[in-house]
């Protein structure tokens, strides 16, 4: 079960959220890497930096329930060690704190948008998420995931440490809760590390191909360029700033440019944003195929395997 409110006391609850304050660094917004961002009044950039912070918890609220969760239960029904059983535990143990904590600021600076859900900006149509579900629960068959697992948690960690950079001029319940966050992905990165170790090298190299293009699948679609749930964030911007309507078609269409903006997407994936997956990824040729989908990597054939 996810731990309610009170089992996260990691922000000062009695002390009000700074809607004066950015919510996350400008630098990790989408919007912010286009002209048409430059020329937005500063209270609606200032609001905009607030929904898309917003969205980011979304996000990894997100990750962790829905594959984060299902994984881990897979992963704790196969037969280990006893300390990896237990170092495991640990993980989803903080993997639900950190959902808790995430969705219950979300809940906070915008009860109007998460009074009875989870989310609001990302949806996902039914037969994905039985496909998702079906998949996540057969991680031996499907190990993508764990790769998807690192990827995902070295670039959180990255975005943690710019949030605690930036802490003076954030809102500090923000900087709280990813400076907590940022504490666990060390020991989850090592896990998942060891997990890649113990299945990837075993599995039949035709499997590999297929999970290294779901992977490059998988990034392309949910986790790299401006889509859906950005998109989202725009028109929840204009339902509040009724006066930005005419604005919308602009702004969503430099914002879906930014899939083709090799400067924005260095700022989600590269050698330094993601190094131990890329080296990882430099080890097995038949992530190769990455190439296609994160401008940032480009294989190393020399320390391949």
């Amino acid at each position: 079960m996810i731990p309610d409110e009170a089992d996260v006391p990691l922000t000062d609850t009695r002390s009000a959220v700074d809607f004066g304050c950015h919510f996350i660094p400008e630098s990790l917004t989408p919007l912010a890497h286009t002209p048409v961002y430059r020329q937005l009044e500063p209270r609606y950039r200032l609001r905009y930096n607030q929904l898309q912070a917003l969205f980011f918890n979304e996000q990894i609220v997100f990750f962790e329930t829905t594959i984060g969760t299902g994984i881990m239960q897979a992963l704790l029904r196969e037969q280990w060690p006893d300390e990896f059983s237990a170092r495991l535990q640990e993980f989803w143990t903080d993997e639900l704190r950190h959902t808790a904590m995430f969705r219950n600021l979300n809940r906070r600076c915008a009860p109007a948008l998460y009074g009875t859900d989870n989310s609001h900006f990302i949806r996902v149509a039914p037969a994905w998420m039985a496909l998702l579900r079906w998949t996540i629960r057969h991680p031996r068959l499907f190990s993508l995931y764990l790769w998807l697992m690192l990827l995902q948690e070295e670039r959180s960690l990255y975005y943690s440490a710019q949030f605690i950079r930036a802490k003076q001029t954030l809102e500090p319940h923000f900087v709280a809760v990813y400076r907590a966050h940022l504490i666990d992905e060390v020991g989850h990165m090592r896990c998942d590390q060891e997990l890649i170790d113990r299945w990837w090298p075993q599995m039949h190299p035709y499997l590999r191909k297929v999970n290294a293009r779901l992977l490059a699948w998988m990034v392309a679609e949910f986790f790299s360029a401006p889509k859906r749930g950005q998109l989202a964030v725009i028109d929840t911007l204009a339902t509040e700033f009724p006066e930005l309507r005419a604005r919308v078609p602009e702004l969503k269409r430099q914002l879906l440019s930014l899939g083709a903006d090799e400067h924005y997407q260095l700022s989600i994936y590269s050698r330094q944003i993601t190094p131990r997956s890329f080296a990882r990824f430099d080890q097995w040729p038949e992530f190769r195929i990455l190439e296609r989908t994160m401008s940032g990597y480009r294989f190393r054939a020399s320390t391949a395997a």
